[in-house]
C-alpha cells in the first residue's frame, strides 16, 4: 500500500508541473497566434491605407481634370458669346442695309412712275402738236 500511495503522491505532485507546463505552452501558443493576428491586421491596415491614398490621388486627378474641363467650357462659352454678338451685329447691319435697299427701291419705283408720267405727258403733247 505504501508503494501505491507513494506512486499516487508522486503522480499528484507531477500533475501541477504538467498542468503548469501545458498552461505555459498554451499561453505561448496564444501569444504567437495573437502576434500573428496583429501582424496580419497591420498588413491589412497598411494595404487599406495604400488603397485610400491611391483613391485620394485619383480623386485629386479627377478634380483637376474636371476643373480643366470647366475652364475649357467657360472659354468655349465666352467664344460662343462673342460669336453670337458678332452675329447679332451682322444681323443688325443686314437689317439696316435691307431698310436702305427698301428705301432705294421705293425711290426707284417713284422715279419710274415719274418717268412714265412724263412720257405720257410728252406723248400727249406730241399728239396735240400733230393735230394742229
Amino acid at each position: 500500500m505504501k508503494l501505491v500511495t507513494l506512486t499516487a503522491i508522486a503522480a499528484l505532485s507531477t500533475t501541477p508541473v504538467l498542468a503548469q507546463s501545458v498552461e505555459l505552452d498554451q499561453a505561448r501558443a496564444d501569444y504567437h497566434h495573437a502576434k500573428a493576428d496583429a501582424e496580419r491586421a497591420q498588413a491589412q491596415q497598411d494595404d487599406a491605407q495604400a488603397q485610400a491614398d491611391d483613391a485620394l490621388n485619383d480623386a485629386a486627378a479627377s478634380q483637376a481634370r474636371a476643373n480643366a474641363a470647366q475652364a475649357d467650357a467657360s472659354t468655349l462659352q465666352s467664344q460662343a458669346n462673342a460669336a453670337q454678338t458678332e452675329a447679332d451685329i451682322a444681323r443688325n447691319q443686314a437689317n439696316a442695309s435691307q431698310a436702305q435697299a427698301d428705301d432705294a427701291q421705293g425711290r426707284a419705283d417713284q422715279a419710274t412712275a415719274n418717268r412714265n408720267e412724263a412720257l405720257d405727258r410728252a406723248a400727249a403733247a406730241r399728239n396735240t402738236i400733230k393735230r394742229y
